[in-house]
């Protein structure tokens, strides 16, 4: 063997791994052109270092799949947690937000109830006054009935006494009109009832503003503008002012068709049960998280 092949066979590791310069790679793969023992020798280190490296190369490999998945799935994970991060702060936002919104329905709507509850008991107290001076009375006097009108005079229009004697000739104006219509007495006589007005031409006096009406009463055909009330001798029935009609209205549509407080907190509580939805299954996620981000820390 000549001292070339020496010199080459030295050479080949570095040649394999290429970290031989050029000029020397050029003369070692001369050489093995023009030598097969040196050409033998070569193919028999590179299928040792294959057959030596491959293994540790792929094992490497096989190693670091479940770690790469066990990324992937930290990757994953974290991008959910801050979705539901982002959510839960959102959901809380908008919880508040409508919470404080409906608080202050709530409160109006309060107030609009104590309003509609003082202006029911001013009606029964409008009728008791008036009942109260006709109590003492075989006639109505205006003198009396005056007194109560003034009392009330910031909302009332007319207030009228009827004798129960004269049942027979009352017509109520429904409408307008003032063709005969049955009155119920028996519902006035249970307490204050908002009516069509009874014709007050059958009156056994009416008191306005300015003392004793004498002269014709076009009443108003609003339903809920006009209250009676009935005993054993009197019907007292009066008259809102147009002014203070939108107040009944308002008072009438808040008794009778007003949001429950159900209704009125009824979204934030969805959105509550939502939020609280969020934040478990944001705690419920970081707990699962945690184990497996200490183990790759």
């Amino acid at each position: 063997m000549k001292t070339e092949c020496y010199i080459v066979r030295d050479l080949l590791p570095s040649y394999i791994d290429h970290l031989c310069s050029e000029e020397t790679s050029k003369f070692i793969e001369k050489h093995i052109a023009t030598c097969e023992q040196c050409a033998e020798h070569l193919h028999q280190m590179r299928e040792k270092f294959d057959v030596n490296e491959q293994p540790d190369v792929q094992a490497r490999i096989e190693q670091k799949k479940p770690f790469q998945k066990v990324a992937h799935y930290i990757d994953v994970q974290k991008g959910f947690m801050t979705f539901l991060r982002r959510s839960l702060w959102i959901s809380i936002i908008v919880t508040v937000g409508f919470f404080i919104h409906s608080l202050t329905m709530f409160i109006d709507i309060n107030h609009d109830r104590q309003e509609a509850r003082e202006i029911e008991e001013q009606k029964g107290s409008i009728l008791e006054d008036t009942f109260e001076v006709l109590e003492t009375q075989k006639e109505p006097d205006e003198t009396t009935l005056q007194s109560v009108f003034q009392k009330y005079n910031e909302e009332l229009q007319y207030l009228a006494v009827f004798s129960i004697d004269d049942v027979e000739d009352f017509t109520l104006l429904q409408d307008g009109k003032t063709e005969p219509y049955p009155i119920d007495y028996t519902r006035l006589e249970k307490g204050p009832t908002t009516i069509y007005p009874i014709n007050y031409a059958h009156a056994a006096l009416v008191v306005g503003k300015n003392g004793k009406i004498t002269e014709s009463i076009i009443p108003n055909d609003y339903d809920i503008g006009t209250v009676a009330m009935a005993d054993d001798q009197w019907i007292v029935q009066f008259e809102y002012q147009d002014s203070y009609l939108e107040t009944i209205e308002k008072a009438h549509q808040n008794k009778y068709y007003g949001p429950t407080t159900w209704t009125v907190f009824q979204l934030p509580l969805v959105l509550f049960v939502v939020t609280a939805f969020i934040f478990g299954n944001w705690l419920i996620q970081k707990r699962n998280s945690k184990p497996v981000e200490n183990i790759l820390d």
